[in-house]
């Protein structure tokens, strides 16, 4: 232990004689640091940002499914027939024990007047479930009930885009507007939301109106679209075989027909997401790790030109009983010191610089999110500083060992002549 003492109190010595040399070294490693840092942070952040985006679509667990032609020949069927689902399909769907909540989904493009004003928006025929399940949060007001439903009563949740188009500055809550000539009562607005994936329509350009009521302007018979949530996420595959085999059933198609129903929801939103992200950090990973690398090789330069110049101090200790691994211990300690000051250093700045410059715009501004929720919000967790670490354990011992291990093989005889 005092052997390992004494060592240690070289190494710092050797340091403390060669100030500037080592702060080079250090300088060196902290911007590798920053770089690894930053780069990864700003993959993390762009992750949850698509994240973000892809979430204003569709909750999680949730997924949509669109009828569509069968491929597969079926009890006597042929191929290429058309599927339709109606409501007790969907019901039928509500009861399986994988699926935690469903609705219908029934979709027409009517004129809708307000006054003077005139303009034509899709409407949304869709059950209470819809508005938890597609994050359809009130910014005014409130999402129609389960009562409005069971009453059939002519009430609209209206998106935010068609509030500030029929309405302008004015409240939208308690007013009446007409869909396709028949009055209805606004009784809520949407929270604008940013949607980077929709069907038909965003969310803030669509009014919804109970199922129930749809059958008034329009035929109800067949759904358009019938969206259902997993009791939970892991279940999502689970759940779509489920109600895949439950409709097949029911409507005389292969469950494991790709073509007579098609699903997308937040599973598919994920691996888009993750596909992206994982391609873009092994990206920015592999620069940020060249650039420590780069640091690396200057930390090793200056301890070969260290150990060149302590050549004769080093051959002294040898003649005077220093054994090698004492020699190698030093100068691998000096390097490793060096190494991690630089890379302490550099973490510390990174989190300035991320304080600093996050968030980066992003698709705030083309989305017109105000909130930003969508902009890069560059991230800096306890993984991806545990990733930095362990990069930097690895540079740090190649770029040190590789001198100290020179200066431990030296012959103390050619060493003490070394001019």
């Amino acid at each position: 232990m005092e052997q390992l003492e004494l060592i240690a109190r070289e190494a710092l010595t050797g340091l403390l004689r060669n100030r500037m040399r080592a702060a080079l070294s250090m300088l060196g490693i902290s911007w590798g640091i920053v770089s690894v840092v930053m780069l990864l942070a700003y993959g993390d952040g762009f992750r949850l940002a698509l994240d973000r985006g892809f979430k204003g679509a569709f909750g999680d667990g949730v997924t949509i499914m669109f009828p569509g032609q069968t491929s597969m020949q079926a009890g006597g069927e042929r191929s290429g027939r058309r599927v339709r689902m109606r409501l007790a399909d969907a019901e039928a769907v509500g009861e399986l024990p994988l699926v935690k909540a469903w609705s219908p989904e029934y979709m027409q493009q009517v004129p809708v007047a307000w006054g003077t004003r005139q303009a034509s928006y899709l409407i949304r025929a869709v059950s209470p479930e819809y508005g938890v399940m597609r994050n359809q949060q009130p910014a005014a007001g409130r999402f129609f009930d389960a009562e409005d439903v069971r009453l059939q009563r002519r009430v609209a949740f209206i998106g935010a885009t068609v509030a500030e188009k029929l309405f302008g500055a004015q409240p939208a809550v308690g007013e009446h507007i007409r869909l396709k000539g028949m009055l209805f009562e606004v009784i809520g607005v949407g929270k604008e939301k940013v949607q980077l994936s929709n069907y038909n329509r965003p969310d803030r350009e669509s009014i919804f109106i109970p199922h129930t009521t749809a059958g008034q302007m329009f035929n109800t018979e067949f759904l358009n679209v019938l969206i259902y949530q997993a009791i939970d996420p892991t279940f999502d595959a689970e759940a779509t075989t489920q109600v895949k085999q439950v409709l097949g059933k029911r409507l005389r198609f292969i469950p494991t027909d790709a073509r007579a129903v098609r699903t997308f929801g937040s599973a598919q939103s994920t691996q888009i997401v993750s596909g992206i992200v994982l391609g873009l950090k092994i990206v920015l990973g592999f620069i940020g790790v060249l650039t420590l690398a780069i640091g690396g090789v200057g930390v090793m330069n200056i301890m070969f030109v260290s150990v060149n110049e302590r050549t004769r101090e080093i051959g002294l200790r040898k003649a005077l009983g220093a054994r090698r691994r004492a020699i190698l211990l030093q100068f691998l300690m000096e390097g490793l010191a060096t190494t991690f000051a630089g890379g302490a250093a550099g973490v510390a700045m990174s989190y300035l610089l991320v304080w600093v410059f996050s968030p980066r715009p992003f698709l705030s501004e083309i989305m017109d999110d105000t909130s930003r929720t969508v902009d890069i919000h560059l991230i800096l967790s306890f993984e991806l500083l545990a990733t930095c670490t362990a990069i930097l354990m690895v540079v740090g011992i190649v770029s040190s060992f590789l001198p100290a291990f020179r200066a431990s093989r030296l012959d103390p005889i050619e060493a003490l002549r070394y001019e």
